[in-house]
């Protein structure tokens, strides 16, 4: 009994779906990210990939050669950006720990994350962990693979795509993100600069108080200590982030985010 032949196209197809998600699985813990290993990430690329061709009607791919190439590196650069803003969100907690630590005075306390192969601080960490939490309880792993899935009945593999949006978005999820980043570390930022008032004030009115050795620890605990009033609002400005997952269809449809004008 003679084999049929084995279209090419029907192999390139789910491949090039997978090679959009790979970025997004290497960068997103939602998607595995870089706590998982390369392999598994790998792996769940493919196989959402080839569900998601799947879905689509298991069409075949015409394309060969550099034609083949020239889809499989736009499918990683439209992955590329999609994967900006999906890290957006934790991107944004570490930069608001990072900030928050660096006021109080607390950065000596880093901590080395062996995995990810870089250095985190306290507050950065705690709060990555805590978007991570809030944001898998509340639903956003579900809105993110929603919004993936989707994205590919927006924009089907070989559909044109001019690079100047994508560019554009990822420029305004880490616009967003340095400012959710600036909200969230404010009230540590305002605490540190309260404790400095407070004790510069004190220290002028009764000069012989020996106070400037107070003005680490007070730095420290009221920084954190409007941090930790503050973590409510900041919590819900994170996984707000989460949600921009939801908008990735009518994002990769050419509809312009809020605050960008088409």
């Amino acid at each position: 009994m003679t084999a049929l032949p084995l279209d090419p196209g029907l192999l390139a197809a789910p491949l090039l779906h997978a090679l959009r998600l790979v970025p997004v699985a290497a960068l997103s813990p939602f998607l595995g990210g870089p706590l998982v290993p390369a392999p598994l990430r790998l792996l769940l690329a493919a196989g959402l990939g080839s569900a998601a061709w799947l879905l689509a009607g298991s069409h075949p791919v015409a394309a060969q050669g550099l034609a083949l190439a020239f889809l499989g590196g736009r499918e990683l650069a439209i992955g590329a950006g999609l994967a900006v803003v999906l890290a957006a969100p934790l991107e944004a907690a570490r930069a608001a720990g990072r900030l928050a630590d660096t006021a109080r005075g607390a950065t000596l306390a880093e901590l080395h994350v062996a995995p990810l192969r870089q250095r985190e601080t306290a507050l950065g960490d705690l709060l990555v962990q805590q978007l991570i939490v809030l944001a898998a309880t509340g639903g956003g792993l579900q809105l993110v693979l929603r919004g993936l899935l989707l994205g590919f009945a927006a924009l089907p593999v070989g559909s044109p795509f001019p690079a100047l949006p994508l560019s554009e978005l990822a420029l305004w999820a880490s616009g967003e993100a340095l400012a959710v980043a600036l909200a969230v570390a404010a009230p540590a930022v305002a605490g540190v600069l309260a404790a400095e008032l407070v004790v510069t004030a004190v220290t002028r009115v009764a000069p012989h108080l020996q106070l400037p050795e107070l003005t680490q620890p007070a730095r420290a605990s009221l920084g954190l200590l409007a941090m930790a009033l503050g973590a409510s609002a900041g919590a819900g400005k994170l996984v707000s982030l989460v949600a921009l997952g939801g908008r990735l269809p009518a994002l990769l449809q050419g509809v312009p985010p809020p605050g960008l004008t088409p």
